[in-house]
């Protein structure tokens, strides 16, 4: 037994090498992908094509541009770490969200009113009954197809001529109160 361990350790150690060369000389992948969502290299993309849930693209904190379409409403959206600047359309109207600091921004294109709603726990923690009372409009079951993307953290600053309305401003003005 002694005389054959030395060559048992001798081949550990070529296959632990062999392997280790292979996945590092870009033959093998080392990736940990989020369950439910697939990552895809198409033919001619320089970086890594994403498909999944928008809570999934959050998980993984990388500066991602998504697409999307879900029924009659389809958009685009910058996503980067848990901030998020998004553009949709639905029934020829243009709308935009921006969610950071767990507050939600939204308003629709040629209106100088829009709506801010915070959140006292983490909005991508939220379950999808919260997100979708009347609170938020994020679709977040929609499967989002996304690819690795350079902008500025300006994106996720909401604009400076339209005013927002916080929830409760909006309660005192149709109350008169």
């Amino acid at each position: 037994m002694k005389k054959g361990l030395p060559i048992i350790i001798a081949i550990v150690a070529i296959v632990v090498v062999g392997v280790l060369a292979w996945m590092f000389l870009g033959k093998g992948e080392i990736s940990m992908p989020v369950p439910g969502a697939e990552i895809k290299k198409g033919a001619g993309e320089a970086g890594e094509e994403f498909v999944g849930k928008i809570k999934e693209v959050v998980a993984l904190g990388a500066p991602m541009k998504c697409t999307y379409t879900q029924g009659d409403t389809s958009g685009t959206s910058y996503i980067q770490g848990k901030k998020m600047y998004s553009e949709m359309t639905a029934q020829g109207k243009q709308g935009f969200v921006i969610i950071k600091d767990n507050c939600l921004w939204s308003w629709s294109q040629g209106e100088t009113q829009g709506f801010k709603t915070c959140f006292e726990e983490d909005f991508w923690e939220m379950g999808e009954e919260a997100t979708e009372e009347g609170q938020a409009s994020v679709p977040t079951e929609a499967e989002y197809r996304c690819a690795p993307a350079v902008f500025a953290d300006s994106k996720f600053n909401p604009p400076a001529n339209i005013n927002f309305l916080s929830i409760e401003e909006m309660m005192e003005g149709a109350t008169g109160e």
